[in-house]
């Protein structure tokens, strides 16, 4: 929560004294600042970030003193520093890879503080009305993405939640959602605190990445901390202290936190009949250690256990079914980044996720044990101005280990496999000429588990056609292993596979006026098939199924039209089927909405320290399917939309940095049902019951002091 408190007033650096001292401005040649540009003295650990005025002050002990300033998209600035005191305002130029702000961002959004050309800030995501502080809920207002209240997770351009992987400092966190279970949406188990920057692909992602058949969600962590901080939030549901403490080119940071939501659920109404609130507590520590010639060393460590239980209405006469949950999930990485020369930098990385989840599910009992783990290692290589080389390889080992129970009295069943995946890419960023860039790639995998292999060409392209506009094309192919539920049945499987065609336009600048229009075609082969009545049955899976989607995405946004105001616009279009899973023909996955439309604005009332925002979104009805004797009938839900509103207060509690922040999901307390679902209890004549799917809370209301004690 520290990092909420940082963002909405201002970051503060602080430092040694020390013999020399240079303070000064960084701004591009239009004379705008530069935030987050990295300065720091050759050859020793001192150096800084700009701060949002681009304004800088660093110290050092070293006599001989050359300062660095160095910012992706610029040359790199060299000045040696004469005097124990200096004024410097440093004027960046554009690199090669950056004249007229030509880059390759079909299916991109950039978002976080240091991406010169975000879509999104990380502010954002705290301050996006109905958000919660949640990654996935603020990535929702742009285009390409589905509303999922009843979800939670990203589904990107028709594209199911497991097509999307998640990346933290380029290492696979494993299981990013908390235990998704029937009936209840889940959320993101990572703080948008920890990071300052953000890459979300809505497809034709780099070669880097694999295993997504649709979608990366690339997140990069804070480095060096750079003040000593207690935060301690109090929150309606619960609450969160955080102790970071520096020292030389070293910062410490740990975080517990607790949520109940046995307090809030007494007081409103709710969908189920809760025998167990959610509640849950998690811990973290945060490790950093700059290296010499500007290295950095990361070490993070999460851990939380989670429990719940409800009771919900089956359908049929008065009856009603427990779901029940309880999980405990750990996640660790450690990655480290070294320059090797001029022209080179290694990036080591390794992560390991362990998720055991417990669920009863009316009378079944699943319980299982996942590891996912991963090393591996980049080069990356300025060959000369307008050429970058990246190359890499990666190694990745799942565990998973079910027992199955289908009914209290029945045996239980052991499923399990094992599988190393091996991973080589190879890419090339590339300036052709002043208007025109590209970014060509391969990636190779080798499944042991499929003894399989796919190799997995990547292609992209981007004209400029003014000084603040281009048009961006990519292609390629895309690769995934079948999911769990269908490898603990069997193995000889291949791997599924995904082929996007993207086409865009954007024009302006992201923290003034934006606009941005992108049209794909995505096709799906290889996908996963087997008979719905016999599932367990290793012979009833192949890969037989295909399918799939088109559609064109709109963004704009505007941060400059009226002083204070900012806002944007997105809507979605797709149109997408599938013949896949126990599907015999075609059909649009339950999950989709042909249509999305979603506005988000922020206010900020300066004379009373005071932010408003609103978000209102608005989807057509999904498709939900219901099984007859005569075969599957299609259906569609009505149309859906929510308002959600917040309010953030900057005050002083003692003396110490305060925000109160309240928010109200569904303020207009509109009774949404998304589609419907199989049900696990039958009708008496054995007919199938269908539920609503809809909000477990049609309202909620959240209030939270954050302080910064000094």
């Amino acid at each position: 929560m520290k990092t909420i408190l940082t963002l909405l007033i201002f970051f503060i650096t602080t430092s040694a004294i020390a013999q020399i001292v240079v303070s000064g401005k960084v701004c591009d040649k239009n004379g705008e600042a530069l935030v987050g540009v990295n300065i720091y003295f050759k050859d020793t650990y001192d150096g800084t970030i700009t701060d949002f005025n681009g304004d800088f002050e660093a110290e050092t002990q070293n006599e001989n003193a050359v300062l660095i300033a160095q910012f992706v998209g610029y040359e790199t600035y060299e000045k040696a520093i004469p005097s124990h005191k200096d004024t410097l305002n440093i004027v960046l130029k554009d690199d090669m890879q950056s004249i007229e702000g030509v880059t390759v961002t079909a299916g991109t959004f950039a978002a976080g503080d240091k991406h010169k050309a975000s879509v999104m800030k990380s502010l954002d995501i705290y301050t996006t009305a109905g958000s919660l502080g949640n990654i996935t809920g603020a990535l929702n207002s742009l285009p390409g993405t589905q509303q999922a209240n009843d979800d939670g997770r990203l589904l990107v351009r028709g594209g199911a939640a497991y097509e999307t992987k998640t990346v933290i400092d380029g290492v696979l966190a494993g299981k990013p959602y908390f235990s998704k279970v029937p009936d209840a949406p889940t959320r993101s188990r990572f703080s948008p605190s920890l990071f300052s920057g953000m890459m979300f692909s809505t497809g034709g992602y780099s070669a880097e990445y694999g295993q997504a058949l649709s979608s990366v969600l690339v997140l990069e962590s804070n480095d060096l901390y750079t003040e000593d901080v207690i935060s301690l939030s109090l929150m309606s549901i619960g609450t969160e202290l955080n102790v970071t403490e520096i020292w030389k080119n070293n910062s410490l940071s740990i975080t517990g936190s607790y949520i109940n939501m046995a307090p809030y659920y007494n007081v409103i109404n709710t969908k189920y009949d809760w025998e167990k609130p959610t509640e849950s507590g998690s811990g973290s520590i945060i490790y950093r250690h700059k290296t010499k010639k500007n290295g950095m060393l990361k070490t993070y460590f999460t851990g939380d256990g989670s429990h719940v239980r409800f009771l919900n209405d089956a359908g049929v006469d008065d009856l009603q079914y427990v779901t029940e949950s309880l999980n405990q999930n750990y996640y660790g990485n450690v990655t480290f980044r070294q320059p090797i020369g001029d022209k080179t930098s290694l990036k080591l990385g390794g992560s390991a996720t362990l998720d055991n989840p417990d669920i009863i599910y009316h009378s079944q009992h699943i319980k299982n044990n996942e590891l996912n783990a991963e090393v591996r290692a980049m080069l990356v290589y300025d060959v000369k101005d307008g050429l970058k080389i990246r190359y890499g390889a990666s190694t990745t080992l799942t565990d998973y280990q079910q027992n199955y129970q289908a009914h209290p009295d029945s045996s239980t069943h052991d499923l399990a496999y094992q599988d190393y995946l091996t991973g080589v890419f190879a890419e090339a960023q590339i300036q052709v000429s002043k208007n025109l860039a590209m970014s060509t790639g391969v990636r190779y995998e080798y499944s042991s588990l499929l003894d399989k292999s796919s190799l997995a060409p990547r292609l992209g392209i981007a004209f400029a056609t003014g000084k603040h506009s281009q048009v961006s094309a990519s292609y390629g192919h895309f690769y995934q292993n079948p999911q769990s539920d269908e490898l603990k049945f069997t193995s000889i499987l291949d791997f599924e596979k995904a082929e996007h065609y993207i086409l865009g336009y954007q024009t302006g600048k992201t923290d003034e006026k934006f606009f941005r229009v992108e049209s794909y075609y995505k096709k799906y082969k290889n996908l996963v098939k087997y008979d719905g009545q016999a599932a367990y049955l290793p012979s009833y899976y192949s890969n037989e199924g295909s399918g799939d989607a088109y559609g064109v995405d709109v963004f704009w946004r505007d941060n400059e039209s009226v002083k204070f105001l900012e806002y944007w616009l997105s809507y979605s279009y797709i149109d997408t089927h599938r013949e896949y899973k126990s599907f015999d023909f075609k059909a649009q996955p339950s999950f989709v909405s042909n249509h999305n439309f979603s506005a988000v604005a922020k206010y900020w009332i300066s004379a009373i320290h005071c932010q408003v925002g609103a978000t209102y979104w608005l989807a057509s009805g999904r498709n939900w399917y219901e099984n007859t004797p005569d075969g599957k009938i299609t259906h569609q839900a009505d149309l859906s939309n929510e308002l959600n509103v917040n309010l953030s207060y900057i005050t002083q509690f003692f003396g110490n940095r305060t925000i109160i922040h309240f928010s109200l999901s569904n303020a207009l307390g509109n009774n949404n049902v998304y589609a419907y679902r199989p049900g696990p209890i039958r009708n008496t004549d054995g007919s199938q019951v269908y539920l609503p799917q809809s909000n477990d809370v049609k309202q909620f209301a959240f209030l939270g002091i954050f302080i910064t004690l000094n």
